[in-house]
């Protein structure tokens, strides 16, 4: 658990960094992208990635989380290409904000966007946790609070959208 915590805090920090410099449009368009991408990948990707294993590959019913996470993660990829697409092509002119506004506003949406991503990734390892693949016995309290904090804002965002019973594995 200490190198996933490790893992998340970088892709944390690199998500931070790279969006700060992006202006208020583009951080708020990157947000929605993600969003939508991670939505469409929680609902979709554990069915494509059973669908692959069972008849596609017909591997052993150990290596389903691995499957599961394997789908999750194409079905994101592919919606989040495509929602951007979708997105550049529909705004072509980019909205413009008044030059204090998108100073400050800019890089606070882009620490967002970096929240929810690093969100969507900690979803995405309570597969092999569920699983029972990877555990939090031998964790120490600062990573479970780890977990726990970087995975509640995109766990809250499906529970808005889907319903609260529908994702009550993932807490």
């Amino acid at each position: 658990m200490l190198y996933l915590c490790i893992l998340l805090y970088a892709v944390l920090f690199a998500g931070v960094a790279m969006t700060v410099g992006e202006g208020l449009w583009s951080n708020t368009l990157s947000l929605l992208a993600i969003w939508l991408a991670a939505s469409l990948a929680v609902a979709l990707g554990p069915g494509l990635g059973v669908w692959a294993q069972v008849d596609l590959f017909e591997s052993d019913v150990s290596f389903t989380w691995q499957f599961v996470f394997a789908g999750i993660w194409l079905v994101f990829f592919v919606s989040i290409l495509i929602i951007r697409v979708l997105f550049d092509k529909a705004s072509k002119v980019r909205l413009r904000f008044i030059p204090q506004l998108d100073a400050i506003a800019g890089p606070l949406m882009g620490v967002f966007v970096a929240i929810v991503f690093a969100s969507f990734c900690t979803i995405t390892l309570m597969v092999p946790i569920q699983a029972g693949a990877w555990s939090f016995k031998d964790s120490g309290d600062w990573q479970k609070t780890t977990v726990q904090y970087l995975r509640a804002p995109m766990l809250n965002m499906l529970k808005a959208w889907a319903g609260e019973d529908r994702f009550g594995d993932l807490e």
